[in-house]
Protein backbone atom coordinates (compact mmCIF):
# COMPACT_ATOMS: atom_id res chain seq x y z
CA UNK A 1 0.00 0.00 0.00
CA UNK A 2 1.33 3.43 -0.90
CA UNK A 3 0.76 6.62 1.01
CA UNK A 4 -0.02 9.60 -1.23
CA UNK A 5 0.43 12.31 1.36
CA UNK A 6 -3.28 13.09 1.74
CA UNK A 7 -3.75 11.22 5.01
CA UNK A 8 -5.99 8.57 3.42
CA UNK A 9 -4.50 5.06 3.33
CA UNK A 10 -7.65 3.44 1.92
CA UNK A 11 -7.05 0.99 -0.91
CA UNK A 12 -8.17 2.57 -4.16
CA UNK A 13 -9.78 0.54 -6.96
CA UNK A 14 -7.74 0.12 -10.13
CA UNK A 15 -8.48 2.69 -12.85
CA UNK A 16 -11.23 1.82 -15.28
CA UNK A 17 -10.02 0.31 -18.54
CA UNK A 18 -11.05 1.71 -21.94
CA UNK A 19 -10.33 0.85 -25.54
CA UNK A 20 -7.78 3.26 -27.06
CA UNK A 21 -7.37 3.65 -30.81
CA UNK A 22 -5.18 5.91 -32.95
CA UNK A 23 -5.78 5.94 -36.69
CA UNK A 24 -4.49 7.95 -39.64
CA UNK A 25 -6.27 8.75 -42.90
CA UNK A 26 -5.76 10.94 -45.95
CA UNK A 27 -7.74 14.16 -46.07
CA UNK A 28 -10.23 14.82 -48.86
CA UNK A 29 -10.82 18.44 -47.83
CA UNK A 30 -10.13 20.98 -50.56
CA UNK A 31 -11.32 24.13 -48.77
CA UNK A 32 -10.56 25.77 -45.43
CA UNK A 33 -9.31 23.00 -43.14
CA UNK A 34 -9.96 24.69 -39.80
CA UNK A 35 -13.55 25.56 -40.66
CA UNK A 36 -14.17 21.93 -41.58
CA UNK A 37 -12.56 20.75 -38.36
CA UNK A 38 -14.87 23.01 -36.39
CA UNK A 39 -17.81 21.27 -38.08
CA UNK A 40 -16.27 17.90 -37.17
CA UNK A 41 -15.91 19.09 -33.59
CA UNK A 42 -19.59 20.05 -33.30
CA UNK A 43 -20.73 16.63 -34.48
CA UNK A 44 -18.12 14.73 -32.48
CA UNK A 45 -18.93 16.44 -29.19
CA UNK A 46 -22.63 15.80 -29.77
CA UNK A 47 -21.96 12.07 -30.12
CA UNK A 48 -18.98 11.67 -27.78
CA UNK A 49 -20.33 13.15 -24.57
CA UNK A 50 -23.30 10.79 -24.09
CA UNK A 51 -21.25 7.82 -25.29
CA UNK A 52 -18.37 8.47 -22.89
CA UNK A 53 -15.82 8.86 -25.68
CA UNK A 54 -12.82 11.18 -25.47
CA UNK A 55 -11.10 12.09 -28.72
CA UNK A 56 -8.38 14.22 -30.30
CA UNK A 57 -8.05 15.13 -33.97
CA UNK A 58 -4.93 16.32 -35.80
CA UNK A 59 -4.59 17.67 -39.36
CA UNK A 60 -1.10 17.80 -40.85
CA UNK A 61 0.45 17.46 -44.30
CA UNK A 62 -2.83 16.40 -45.89
CA UNK A 63 -3.53 13.74 -43.26
CA UNK A 64 -5.89 13.32 -40.33
CA UNK A 65 -4.84 11.57 -37.14
CA UNK A 66 -7.57 10.55 -34.68
CA UNK A 67 -7.04 9.36 -31.11
CA UNK A 68 -10.13 7.91 -29.45
CA UNK A 69 -10.77 6.39 -26.01
CA UNK A 70 -13.97 4.94 -24.65
CA UNK A 71 -16.14 1.90 -23.92
CA UNK A 72 -15.68 -0.77 -26.58
CA UNK A 73 -19.24 -0.84 -27.94
CA UNK A 74 -19.49 2.95 -28.14
CA UNK A 75 -16.08 3.19 -29.74
CA UNK A 76 -16.97 0.63 -32.41
CA UNK A 77 -20.06 2.64 -33.29
CA UNK A 78 -17.99 5.83 -33.42
CA UNK A 79 -15.45 4.21 -35.73
CA UNK A 80 -18.24 3.14 -38.10
CA UNK A 81 -19.27 6.78 -38.42
CA UNK A 82 -15.64 7.74 -39.01
CA UNK A 83 -15.28 5.22 -41.82
CA UNK A 84 -18.38 6.60 -43.58
CA UNK A 85 -17.16 10.23 -43.46
CA UNK A 86 -16.35 11.49 -47.01
CA UNK A 87 -13.87 14.07 -45.69
CA UNK A 88 -11.13 11.44 -45.55
CA UNK A 89 -10.16 8.06 -46.98
CA UNK A 90 -7.67 5.17 -46.71
CA UNK A 91 -7.88 4.87 -42.92
CA UNK A 92 -5.13 2.88 -41.16
CA UNK A 93 -5.13 1.82 -37.50
CA UNK A 94 -1.68 2.55 -36.00
CA UNK A 95 -2.45 1.88 -32.32
CA UNK A 96 -4.91 -0.31 -30.42
CA UNK A 97 -4.81 -0.97 -26.68
CA UNK A 98 -6.83 -1.14 -23.49
CA UNK A 99 -5.98 0.99 -20.47
CA UNK A 100 -6.88 4.07 -18.44
CA UNK A 101 -7.99 7.28 -20.10
CA UNK A 102 -5.19 9.59 -21.10
CA UNK A 103 -7.44 12.29 -22.60
CA UNK A 104 -9.24 14.15 -19.82
CA UNK A 105 -12.07 15.61 -21.91
CA UNK A 106 -14.38 14.82 -24.82
CA UNK A 107 -12.56 16.76 -27.54
CA UNK A 108 -9.28 18.36 -28.58
CA UNK A 109 -8.02 19.20 -32.04
CA UNK A 110 -4.84 20.55 -33.57
CA UNK A 111 -3.43 21.78 -36.86
CA UNK A 112 0.32 21.63 -37.43
CA UNK A 113 1.56 24.20 -39.95
CA UNK A 114 4.48 22.66 -41.82
CA UNK A 115 5.88 22.49 -45.34
CA UNK A 116 6.40 18.75 -45.01
CA UNK A 117 5.22 16.79 -48.04
CA UNK A 118 2.27 14.44 -47.95
CA UNK A 119 4.59 11.55 -48.85
CA UNK A 120 6.77 12.12 -45.76
CA UNK A 121 3.73 11.84 -43.51
CA UNK A 122 2.74 8.71 -45.41
CA UNK A 123 6.09 7.10 -44.62
CA UNK A 124 5.64 7.73 -40.90
CA UNK A 125 2.16 6.22 -40.97
CA UNK A 126 3.43 3.16 -42.82
CA UNK A 127 6.32 2.74 -40.39
CA UNK A 128 4.01 2.85 -37.37
CA UNK A 129 1.57 0.41 -38.94
CA UNK A 130 4.39 -2.04 -39.66
CA UNK A 131 5.66 -1.69 -36.08
CA UNK A 132 2.17 -2.44 -34.78
CA UNK A 133 1.93 -5.52 -37.02
CA UNK A 134 5.33 -6.65 -35.68
CA UNK A 135 4.08 -6.41 -32.10
CA UNK A 136 5.80 -3.13 -31.20
CA UNK A 137 3.42 -1.17 -29.00
CA UNK A 138 3.91 2.55 -28.43
CA UNK A 139 1.64 4.53 -26.14
CA UNK A 140 -1.04 6.74 -27.76
CA UNK A 141 0.93 9.93 -26.92
CA UNK A 142 4.09 8.41 -28.43
CA UNK A 143 2.23 7.55 -31.63
CA UNK A 144 0.75 11.05 -31.81
CA UNK A 145 4.20 12.62 -31.34
CA UNK A 146 5.76 10.51 -34.07
CA UNK A 147 3.04 11.46 -36.53
CA UNK A 148 3.10 15.17 -35.70
CA UNK A 149 6.87 15.71 -35.89
CA UNK A 150 8.28 16.44 -39.38
CA UNK A 151 10.96 13.95 -40.39
CA UNK A 152 13.55 16.64 -41.06
CA UNK A 153 13.59 17.83 -37.44
CA UNK A 154 16.63 16.92 -35.34
CA UNK A 155 16.26 13.61 -33.55
CA UNK A 156 12.81 12.89 -34.98
CA UNK A 157 13.65 9.20 -34.99
CA UNK A 158 14.73 9.38 -31.31
CA UNK A 159 11.45 10.64 -29.90
CA UNK A 160 10.60 7.41 -28.12
CA UNK A 161 13.98 7.28 -26.37
CA UNK A 162 13.48 9.05 -23.05
CA UNK A 163 17.23 9.07 -22.40
CA UNK A 164 17.95 11.08 -25.54
CA UNK A 165 14.93 13.32 -26.22
CA UNK A 166 14.14 15.99 -23.62
CA UNK A 167 10.95 18.04 -23.70
CA UNK A 168 10.56 21.37 -21.91
CA UNK A 169 7.33 23.40 -21.72
CA UNK A 170 7.57 27.19 -21.34
CA UNK A 171 4.68 29.40 -20.22
CA UNK A 172 4.71 33.11 -19.44
CA UNK A 173 2.65 34.95 -16.87
CA UNK A 174 2.40 38.03 -19.07
CA UNK A 175 2.85 38.73 -22.75
CA UNK A 176 4.42 36.46 -25.35
CA UNK A 177 7.85 35.97 -23.78
CA UNK A 178 7.62 32.17 -24.00
CA UNK A 179 7.08 32.40 -27.77
CA UNK A 180 9.91 34.94 -28.02
CA UNK A 181 12.23 32.41 -26.34
CA UNK A 182 11.33 29.64 -28.79
CA UNK A 183 11.89 31.93 -31.79
CA UNK A 184 15.24 33.01 -30.33
CA UNK A 185 16.29 29.37 -29.87
CA UNK A 186 15.28 28.66 -33.46
CA UNK A 187 17.51 31.45 -34.74
CA UNK A 188 20.37 30.45 -32.46
CA UNK A 189 20.37 26.83 -33.63
CA UNK A 190 19.36 27.49 -37.23
CA UNK A 191 16.19 25.41 -36.86
CA UNK A 192 12.67 26.15 -38.04
CA UNK A 193 9.93 26.80 -35.52
CA UNK A 194 6.82 24.63 -35.88
CA UNK A 195 3.51 26.45 -35.41
CA UNK A 196 0.48 24.61 -34.08
CA UNK A 197 -3.08 25.63 -33.37
CA UNK A 198 -5.08 23.82 -30.68
CA UNK A 199 -8.74 23.96 -29.74
CA UNK A 200 -10.93 22.24 -27.18
CA UNK A 201 -14.56 21.22 -27.07
CA UNK A 202 -15.85 24.65 -26.01
CA UNK A 203 -14.22 26.85 -28.64
CA UNK A 204 -10.99 27.49 -26.75
CA UNK A 205 -8.37 28.29 -29.37
CA UNK A 206 -4.66 28.70 -28.64
CA UNK A 207 -1.43 28.76 -30.57
CA UNK A 208 1.69 26.87 -29.57
CA UNK A 209 5.19 26.89 -31.09
CA UNK A 210 8.08 24.50 -30.66
CA UNK A 211 11.65 24.09 -31.82
CA UNK A 212 13.87 20.98 -31.84
CA UNK A 213 17.64 21.20 -31.73
CA UNK A 214 20.62 18.98 -30.97
CA UNK A 215 22.39 19.69 -27.69
CA UNK A 216 25.46 17.58 -26.83
CA UNK A 217 24.22 14.00 -26.31
CA UNK A 218 20.50 14.79 -26.50
CA UNK A 219 17.82 16.46 -28.56
CA UNK A 220 15.82 19.21 -26.90
CA UNK A 221 12.30 20.25 -27.76
CA UNK A 222 11.24 23.56 -26.22
CA UNK A 223 7.51 24.27 -26.48
CA UNK A 224 5.85 27.63 -25.89
CA UNK A 225 2.21 27.60 -24.87
CA UNK A 226 -0.23 30.22 -23.63
CA UNK A 227 -1.49 29.72 -20.08
CA UNK A 228 -5.04 28.93 -21.16
CA UNK A 229 -3.82 26.02 -23.27
CA UNK A 230 -2.75 24.10 -20.16
CA UNK A 231 -6.32 23.04 -19.46
CA UNK A 232 -6.87 21.30 -22.81
CA UNK A 233 -7.20 17.51 -22.66
CA UNK A 234 -4.59 17.04 -25.37
CA UNK A 235 -2.10 19.26 -23.53
CA UNK A 236 -2.67 17.48 -20.23
CA UNK A 237 -2.10 14.10 -21.87
CA UNK A 238 1.47 15.16 -22.67
CA UNK A 239 2.38 16.81 -19.34
CA UNK A 240 4.13 13.63 -18.07
CA UNK A 241 6.54 13.83 -21.01
CA UNK A 242 8.07 17.14 -19.92
CA UNK A 243 11.18 17.13 -17.77
CA UNK A 244 10.51 20.74 -16.72
CA UNK A 245 7.87 23.42 -16.99
CA UNK A 246 9.58 26.81 -17.18
CA UNK A 247 7.49 29.64 -15.74
CA UNK A 248 8.44 33.11 -16.95
CA UNK A 249 7.21 35.18 -14.01
CA UNK A 250 6.30 38.85 -14.11
CA UNK A 251 6.90 39.56 -10.41
CA UNK A 252 3.25 40.66 -10.12
CA UNK A 253 1.25 38.19 -7.99
CA UNK A 254 -2.02 38.93 -9.81
CA UNK A 255 -0.40 37.64 -13.03
CA UNK A 256 1.92 34.97 -11.68
CA UNK A 257 -0.72 33.30 -9.48
CA UNK A 258 -3.12 32.27 -12.30
CA UNK A 259 -0.20 30.70 -14.19
CA UNK A 260 0.91 28.66 -11.19
CA UNK A 261 -2.67 27.58 -10.55
CA UNK A 262 -3.12 26.33 -14.13
CA UNK A 263 0.17 24.45 -13.99
CA UNK A 264 -0.69 22.81 -10.67
CA UNK A 265 -4.09 21.70 -11.94
CA UNK A 266 -2.48 20.24 -15.08
CA UNK A 267 -0.04 18.24 -12.94
CA UNK A 268 -2.67 16.97 -10.49
CA UNK A 269 -2.65 13.20 -10.08
CA UNK A 270 0.65 12.59 -11.85
CA UNK A 271 2.98 10.17 -10.02
CA UNK A 272 6.05 12.09 -11.23
CA UNK A 273 5.11 15.62 -12.33
CA UNK A 274 7.61 17.81 -14.19
CA UNK A 275 9.99 20.00 -12.22
CA UNK A 276 8.89 23.63 -12.12
CA UNK A 277 11.57 26.18 -12.96
CA UNK A 278 10.57 29.75 -12.19
CA UNK A 279 12.45 32.53 -13.97
CA UNK A 280 12.04 36.07 -12.65
CA UNK A 281 14.04 39.28 -12.60
CA UNK A 282 14.08 39.49 -8.80
CA UNK A 283 14.54 36.66 -6.31
CA UNK A 284 11.64 37.88 -4.17
CA UNK A 285 9.21 36.92 -6.95
CA UNK A 286 9.88 33.23 -6.22
CA UNK A 287 8.70 33.24 -2.60
CA UNK A 288 4.98 32.64 -3.16
CA UNK A 289 5.38 30.19 -6.09
CA UNK A 290 7.92 28.15 -4.10
CA UNK A 291 5.68 27.98 -1.02
CA UNK A 292 2.65 26.93 -3.06
CA UNK A 293 4.55 24.33 -5.07
CA UNK A 294 6.01 22.90 -1.86
CA UNK A 295 2.54 22.52 -0.33
CA UNK A 296 1.44 20.64 -3.45
CA UNK A 297 4.39 18.28 -3.44
CA UNK A 298 5.93 19.84 -6.56
CA UNK A 299 9.62 20.54 -7.01
CA UNK A 300 10.21 24.25 -7.63
CA UNK A 301 13.60 25.62 -8.68
CA UNK A 302 14.41 29.26 -9.34
CA UNK A 303 16.55 31.26 -11.73
CA UNK A 304 17.07 35.00 -12.16
CA UNK A 305 16.67 36.76 -15.50
CA UNK A 306 14.39 39.34 -17.06
CA UNK A 307 11.63 37.48 -19.01
CA UNK A 308 12.00 39.90 -21.94
CA UNK A 309 15.66 38.94 -22.36
CA UNK A 310 15.50 35.57 -24.16
CA UNK A 311 19.28 35.11 -24.14
CA UNK A 312 19.40 35.87 -20.43
CA UNK A 313 16.51 33.51 -19.71
CA UNK A 314 18.22 30.67 -21.53
CA UNK A 315 21.55 31.36 -19.85
CA UNK A 316 19.85 31.18 -16.44
CA UNK A 317 17.62 28.17 -17.21
CA UNK A 318 19.98 25.99 -19.22
CA UNK A 319 22.21 24.78 -16.33
CA UNK A 320 19.09 23.52 -14.53
CA UNK A 321 17.63 21.88 -17.63
CA UNK A 322 20.96 20.20 -18.37
CA UNK A 323 20.60 18.07 -15.20
CA UNK A 324 17.30 16.56 -16.33
CA UNK A 325 18.43 12.94 -16.09
CA UNK A 326 19.64 13.33 -12.51
CA UNK A 327 16.42 15.10 -11.55
CA UNK A 328 14.28 12.39 -13.10
CA UNK A 329 16.14 9.58 -11.34
CA UNK A 330 15.75 11.35 -7.99
CA UNK A 331 12.06 10.50 -8.05
CA UNK A 332 10.10 13.73 -7.44
CA UNK A 333 7.24 13.40 -4.95
CA UNK A 334 3.68 12.85 -6.09
CA UNK A 335 1.53 15.94 -6.34
CA UNK A 336 -1.27 16.06 -3.81
CA UNK A 337 -4.60 15.30 -5.42
CA UNK A 338 -6.45 17.82 -3.27
CA UNK A 339 -6.14 21.29 -4.83
CA UNK A 340 -8.49 23.06 -2.43
CA UNK A 341 -5.63 25.21 -1.16
CA UNK A 342 -5.55 26.85 -4.58
CA UNK A 343 -9.13 28.02 -4.42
Amino acid sequence: MQHDGTGDDTERPPPESFVRVVCASESSITGAVYAEMEAIRAAAVRHNVPAGIHAALLHQSGWFVQWKEGPEAALRQSMRRVLEDPRHHSLRIVHYSRGPRLLSGPWSMAIVQTDEAHACMSRRVTRLRRAMDDGVQYSPPAVWRQLSTPLEHPGASQQTNADVFQRVLVCSAAGSTSFDLVRWLGRRHGQSVVHRRFAGDEGLDVGTDYVDFADADRVMRVIAMARKGLGMPLTRAFIPDYSHIVLLLSGEPERDWPLLQRVAESCAGLPAPPVLLGVAEHRAAHAQPFATAHRLGLIYLDAQAHPLDSAGVWEAAYPVLAHWRATASAGPPSILSNLQMLR
